[in-house]
């Protein structure tokens, strides 16, 4: 019994033992600065060569020289101006060519009723501009002509009066004489001095004849024929801009009619200008039929020789994008057969938010420098702009990094073992980062890092 006993209790030290063992060895190994890798990590052979870093991005290709036409038809309270032909999108039309015809049936008719009102706005200049010479020569009748007329009529009055109270004076003294005599009677000599005193009225009030007309009738006269010179003139001025008036508006009415018919102003290939919404669908479509508003874009003829791509760069990207950088452009038709681009434009203002929280974006322009078939207006294609191209350096997985305090470190694999180094750094491109200095093209890093970070212990800054 005691012989057992004494079995068990050697039996349970050596289990204790054994565990103490186990546990100091879980611990010194957890403190280490290498290990033995496990067959699941994942290791990445350090490489150096060609490093570049670029903005990615889908856009539009269009011209940069667009020739826009707009409609130049009024609406006229209307919705807009029916499209009644036009030819298929993507002809390449010449200078001269016929693109669009416009409804203008409705002009034609403004156009002859405009026409007869221009006619007898005409007629009523005609007939102010014959008053108005009439008024003229009224008022230069008076004063060179009917004027004295009158004048010497009225002077022709005074010495008729004269001698008619000449004589009547002589013929009452005569009277008077005989009166004397017995030979005229009372009532007879009265008839005299009747006839005398009426002669010296006449008299009198024709020379205040004569002398009101030369004084003021004159004068009345002249004021009223030159008034009515000036209420002519103005009534020929008045009607002379309301013919101008019609005359304008039947030109308009004929250029409308002109502008309905469209014809390319220069060579290029048509594309219908179709309106986007912000959600990026057609709110409105070029088809015939269609009702085009005043100023409104129907087509454009973008110039071929000078194409483009449109694309939008986040705001996180934007400040490594200027003009001059070097592009690829790769047409959705054909992405295994990219172009040379360059970046022309980059817009100093975001573009308008397409909804409540929408990523801020900025437009980029990259001009086509490289002759291709494939680029042609409206047109998807992916943008490819390097920001940065560094020869013969050292590069690594970005995954491969993790940080410690202040300093990066990569876990590299050699000779079955894994150590924790501390790395320099540089620029990247998402996937791979510069190594300025710490490894060499040819070592083996853990891709994974982060998953074994717990697992090292790191050498102190500074210290390989």
């Amino acid at each position: 019994m005691e012989r057992n006993g004494i079995v068990k209790l050697t039996i349970l030290v050596a289990l204790a033992l054994l565990s103490v063992a186990v546990i100091v060895s879980i611990f010194v190994n957890g403190t280490r600065s290498s290990q033995s890798p496990s067959n699941d990590q994942l290791v990445f052979e350090v490489v150096q060569g060609e490093f570049v870093s670029s903005v990615n991005e889908t856009g539009d290709i269009e011209s940069s020289s667009n020739v826009e036409i707009r409609c130049e038809v009024k609406s006229r309270g209307k919705a807009g101006t029916a499209v009644l032909t036009i030819i298929p999108e993507g002809t390449m039309v010449q200078e001269g060519d016929f693109i669009c015809q416009l409804d203008d049936s409705v002009l034609k008719d403004e156009l002859t009723t405009q026409k007869i009102s221009v006619a007898e706005d005409r007629a009523m200049v005609i007939q102010a501009t014959s008053d108005l010479d009439t008024a003229r020569r009224s008022l230069k009748e008076y004063e060179n002509g009917l004027y004295e007329q009158e004048r010497n009529t009225l002077r022709a009055l005074i010495a008729t009066a004269q001698e008619t109270f000449r004589r009547s004076s002589e013929f009452r003294r005569h009277s008077e004489l005989l009166a004397r005599k017995g030979y005229r009677t009372k009532t007879q000599l009265d008839a005299d001095v009747f006839a005398e005193t009426k002669a010296e009225l006449e008299l009198e009030l024709a020379t205040q004849n004569l002398a009101v007309y030369e004084k003021f009738t004159r004068e009345r006269m002249t004021a009223e024929l030159k008034a009515e010179i000036a209420k002519q003139e103005a009534n020929v001025e008045a009607t002379e801009f309301t013919m101008q008036l019609s005359e304008s508006r039947l030109k308009e009415i004929q250029e409308e009619i002109q502008a309905c018919r469209i014809q390319a102003p220069v060579d290029g290939m048509v594309v219908y200008a179709n309106e986007i919404d912000r959600r990026g669908d057609a709110s409105f479509v070029i088809e015939e039929g269609a009702l085009i508003r005043d100023g409104q874009p129907i087509v454009r003829l973008p110039d071929p020789k000078n194409m483009q791509v449109r694309t939008k760069v986040n705001d996180s990207k934007i400040n490594q994008v200027e003009p001059g950088q070097d592009c690829l452009i790769r047409v959705d038709t054909d992405p295994e057969n990219p172009i040379a681009g360059k970046v022309s434009r980059v817009s100093s203002f975001p573009m308008p938010r397409r909804w409540y929280q929408a990523p801020i974006e900025y437009e980029v322009f990259v001009e086509v420098t490289e002759d291709s078939p494939l680029i042609r207006s409206g047109l998807r294609a992916k943008t490819e702009i390097f920001v940065e191209r560094l020869n013969n350096v050292i590069q690594a997985p970005l995954t491969s990094l993790v940080k410690n305090d202040d300093a990066y470190f990569v876990f590299v694999k050699n000779e079955g073992q894994i150590d924790a180094r501390q790395v320099q750094i540089g620029s990247n491109n998402d996937k791979f980062i510069v190594i300025k200095e710490g490894l060499s093209a040819g070592e083996q890093v853990l891709v994974d890092a982060d998953n074994y970070k717990t697992n090292f212990e790191f050498p102190p800054i500074g210290q390989p």
